[in-house]
């Protein structure tokens, strides 16, 4: 992808050039990580946030986690993060206590494979979907349900040396910008940090605004963001669909500035999107940098 650069977007970061693309390992299975690693370096991606079957695996065989990381670094790809992603709020205490099980086991791993980074949202009341309202997600019970939960797992954090990024969501317990300054105030920790999801905060009601919301969000957290996804909003807002990257309404422009500009460090990880999608999607982010 090297005729993609355009001169004056390379921009060097601890000894990388600037953008690092990836992209999730959803679509590879156990014991695919070779065809992940083709696949990835086909399509120019640099970074990747292991999750599903491959995270399972490395969740059975910790040991193997090692050798996973020197496969994937020994072919130019970066383990972003994690993508722990699970319910923490999850109505059947059940799985409530296996979501937050799994989220332990993965801040336990995440140093095996040369990330810090486990992501994962903070769920939803509603006993049907992990990704749909409930009324009960405003309350003050399921607050205090997200920082019990908090309180269990900053710990595990700071005890192997991980960072515990929350991606919030209009749809869940975790909705909002007032929300989330208060989470970070309660939780001081340098081990609890934030995905740089914009995208998912953008209900209908603020797209009017958006690109100074957006603008805000990103100057307001801009040295607790651990991870930036790329990906888009429908023009009915993010409570109905955050679409692949290119078909929806969120300024773009304005996003990629402040990540080139201001937190270059950071991998950009596409979302919403089929794999064979992603070159187009690269081709469209030096699009947008254009003068």
């Amino acid at each position: 992808m090297a005729d993609l650069v355009i001169k004056g977007f390379s921009h060097r970061s601890r000894g990388d050039v600037w953008p690092q693309v990836g992209a999730f390992s959803y679509d590879f299975k156990r014991g695919e990580l070779g065809s992940l690693i083709k696949c990835f370096k086909d399509m120019g991606l640099s970074a990747v946030q292991i999750g599903s079957e491959i995270l399972q695996e490395a969740l059975d065989d910790p040991a193997a986690s090692p050798t996973m990381r020197t496969r994937l670094e020994e072919n130019g790809i970066k383990v972003a993060a994690l993508a722990g992603y699970r319910n923490l709020v999850a109505p059947d205490a059940e799985v409530r206590r296996a979501n937050i099980d799994f989220i332990k086991r993965c801040l336990e791993i995440a140093p095996l494979f040369g990330t810090s980074v486990v992501a994962t949202e903070t769920g939803t009341r509603n006993a049907e979907s992990d990704w749909r309202p409930s009324p009960e997600n405003l309350s003050d019970d399921s607050w205090g349900l997200l920082c019990e939960v908090l309180e269990e797992l900053v710990p595990v954090a700071e005890q192997h040396g991980s960072i515990l990024a929350l991606e919030g969501y209009v749809n869940n317990v975790l909705q909002n910008v007032g929300q989330v300054i208060g989470i970070l105030e309660r939780f001081p920790s340098k081990h609890l940090q934030l995905v740089l999801d914009p995208f998912n905060y953008l209900s209908s009601r603020l797209l009017p605004a958006r690109e100074r919301v957006v603008a805000d969000f990103l100057s307001r957290f801009e040295h607790r963001f651990v991870l930036a996804h790329l990906k888009d909003v429908s023009a009915e807002g993010a409570e109905v669909a955050t679409p692949e990257f290119g078909e929806g309404v969120f300024p773009h422009k304005l996003y990629l500035d402040f990540l080139r500009t201001r937190r270059p460090d950071l991998p950009i990880i596409l979302e919403h999107l089929p794999l064979d999608h992603i070159p187009a999607a690269i081709q469209r982010i030096y699009l947008f940098l254009q003068p």
